[in-house]
């Protein structure tokens, strides 16, 4: 059937908006908009008719003139209800309070729209937008139905036209660009035929920056109290924590007062235990602010009230915009990139002389220095750990001789080592280890991190 006599047979039964016609056939004949197409449409089929009453063939001549009153009076398209004015035929106006079969004219008052969604976002900072639509299913039904009854193939659905042509006015009236991949902000409308409803949709703010814990004891995340996991009890002091405070506790709330945000998450490049400090280089850590009001933030300012603030507890430095798809890479690199330890380990049982120390130091080349050490979950962490068997590089070992039960140790390893472990043994569960190289027990006095490789 050709697409002229099938929109005839459209206008037999129903009142169909321009938008919504062009929709129909918006495969065809692109690079021009629905509307556009909507009314080429009746404007060919209108100039066709005429002709053919013109030539006033009688046979013909009454389905014309019906097929022209269709036009007019349901698609109440304005040329053809000239040519009937010209022609000295009456039409009928009874449709024109009728709305749109498929849209409820939905797409003739757009603005309406764009006006509410400009109004949500009025108190927001953003630098790009989305558009997106959640359709009641008698929308969905309904277009469906109509497709399936006049085998329409080449349409494009209500939701893509509505979101591309309410996005080109929004994106028009607030000056600010349409982003598919990663937008600032996603304007979602739930609509049914009668109403509307609006949410918006905030994209996190990434910021990412390195951190030094300068003191020990405190974690690098906020954990619940272990008995009353938050809601706070006695045990906890009713505060719901297990320890007073973190380096998240003490980064985060000046950037969440900044940004405006409702919350925040802290992602960190690896983590330290509580009793090891964080130096050298620091530790990357990127900050997720979630639906944040403000996006253009002050991160100088910031980081100098943090460290202002925080000053002989952490520091903050290397602060930059960041994104969803970083805080991915820098978990990941966080167990393949080097890592520099200083730890002071005691021998609690026997006592060794300097040359013995340096004896003992030397069989890490060939046990240690270089190779692949395997891991068990360590017997400390199993019940929050998975077990298995972790393979770690160590890469260098540089001892000190302190005094007799004192040593100092510089470990490079591959990030994600347990490195009190690769010093005490655990029970064996790490082999090899500090502690079987020496022939008797080592224990990790303080730990500290002191460089993380880029």
């Amino acid at each position: 059937m050709k697409i002229t006599d099938k929109v005839l047979e459209i206008y037999k039964d129903y009142s169909i908006c321009p938008h919504c016609l062009g929709r129909m056939f918006s495969l065809l004949a692109t690079n021009t908009t629905n509307i556009e197409r909507g009314n080429s449409i009746l404007l060919t089929i209108t100039m066709q008719l005429h002709k053919e009453y013109l030539s006033k063939t009688e046979t013909a001549l009454d389905s014309v003139i019906v097929n022209l009153k269709n036009i007019a009076e349901r698609g109440k398209y304005l040329p053809a209800r000239m040519v009937l004015e010209n022609e000295g035929l009456d039409f009928s106006t009874q449709y024109d309070e009728d709305k749109c079969y498929l849209c409820q004219d939905i797409f003739t008052n757009l603005n309406t729209f764009a006006e509410s969604a400009i109004k949500e976002l009025e108190t927001y900072e953003y630098d790009s937008l989305l558009v997106g639509t959640n359709l009641n299913a008698e929308i969905v039904n309904r277009e469906d139905t109509f497709k399936a009854r006049y085998k329409i193939l080449e349409s494009e659905s209500f939701k893509s036209h509505f979101n591309r042509e309410v996005g080109k006015i929004l994106t028009q009236r607030v000056n600010k660009p349409t982003e598919f991949n990663n937008p600032d902000i996603t304007v979602i409308f739930s609509l049914n035929y009668d109403s509307f409803t609006i949410d918006l949709l905030i994209r996190s703010l990434f910021i990412y920056g390195k951190y030094q814990k300068l003191i020990r004891g405190i974690p690098q995340t906020h954990w619940d109290c272990g008995i009353c996991r938050g809601s706070g009890c006695e045990a906890c002091n009713y505060t719901g924590k297990q320890y007073p405070t973190s380096v998240e506790e003490l980064i985060n709330p000046k950037f969440k007062e900044a940004s405006k945000s409702n919350s925040s998450k802290f992602h960190g490049a690896g983590r330290e235990d509580i009793d090891v400090r964080m130096l050298g280089n620091g530790r990357p850590f990127i900050l997720e602010l979630k639906n944040p009001v403000i996006r253009h933030l002050d991160l100088k300012k910031l980081k100098k009230n943090v460290n202002k603030k925080n000053k002989k507890r952490i520091k903050i430095t290397d602060l930059r915009y960041s994104s969803k798809d970083e805080v991915k890479q820098i978990k990941f690199k966080a167990e393949k990139v080097k890592k520099q330890y200083l730890a002071l380990v005691e021998s609690p049982n026997l006592n060794f002389s300097k040359d013995q120390f340096l004896l003992f130091l030397r069989k890490f080349d060939n046990q240690i220095i270089g190779k692949t050490i395997h891991q068990e979950t360590p017997l400390r962490v199993s019940h929050r750990r998975a077990d298995k068997i972790r393979e770690k590089k160590i890469y260098n070992v540089e001892g000190t001789f302190i005094k007799p039960s004192i040593f100092k140790f510089l470990i490079e390893t591959q990030g994600g080592t347990y490195v009190k472990e690769l010093i005490n043994g655990d029970q064996g569960r790490t082999n090899p280890s500090f502690s079987k190289i020496f022939g008797t027990p080592l224990i990790c006095k303080e730990l500290d991190v002191v460089h993380i490789g880029q």
